[in-house]
């Protein structure tokens, strides 16, 4: 009976462990250069945690440390942050979507294929780097949600996985700006999701 209980324990051990570290390896940033588009990553839609676009010529990536990408939802808004790096500095894009709120990152799925215009008014996106938040005013663009799917592990769902492309012309000071080649193929779940 001894053996018995000791060989459940350890499958049980084995089995949680490695449920640990599959989460973990979900939620790793695998980035792979987009050859056309040096410094960025490839657009994929794997959930590889990296988003990436140019800001003029300047590169706003992900990185290996950092968490890319949080999705907040506080009250009836919907808020995307890229959580990344421009010039060896830190920088945060918020983007906001007023009116959408999604009760859990389940219902995420409901932006599959779906085009959101930035200069809409119940859009607003903003740039902090350090403690300076800048509500860009945004010229023209938008944010493609182009396949939203859900990830299923063992027949368990883990994630749901947002992938697409985003562009839009703003001002800096009193400069017009491009962002350009925009792309985000990030895994969101109980780690980066939140509603309240």
């Amino acid at each position: 009976m001894r053996k018995y209980i000791s060989a459940l324990l350890i499958v049980i051990a084995v089995f949680f462990t490695s449920c640990a570290s599959q989460d973990f390896e979900l939620s790793k940033t695998v980035f792979i250069e987009d050859t056309d588009f040096p410094g960025l990553p490839i657009y994929s839609e794997w959930g590889y945690n990296t988003f990436g676009a140019y800001i003029d010529r300047n590169v706003f990536v992900s990185t290996y440390n950092d968490l890319p990408a949080k999705i907040i939802v506080h009250p009836d808004t919907f808020n995307l942050y890229l959580n990344g790096s421009m010039n060896q500095r830190n920088v945060l894009l918020k983007i906001e979507l007023i009116g959408y709120a999604p009760a859990n990152y389940s219902d995420l799925i409901s932006l599959n294929d779906s085009v959101v215009n930035l200069k809409d008014e119940n859009c607003r996106v903003t740039l902090i780097e350090g403690m300076t938040s800048t509500v860009l005013k945004i010229i023209e663009g938008e944010i493609y949600f182009k396949r939203v799917q859900n990830l299923y592990i063992d027949k368990v769902y883990t994630k749901t996985i947002i992938s697409g492309t985003f562009k839009f012309k703003t001002f800096f000071g009193n400069e017009p700006v491009a962002i350009t080649n925009g792309r985000f193929d990030l895994g969101i779940g109980y780690e980066n999701f939140y509603n309240y």
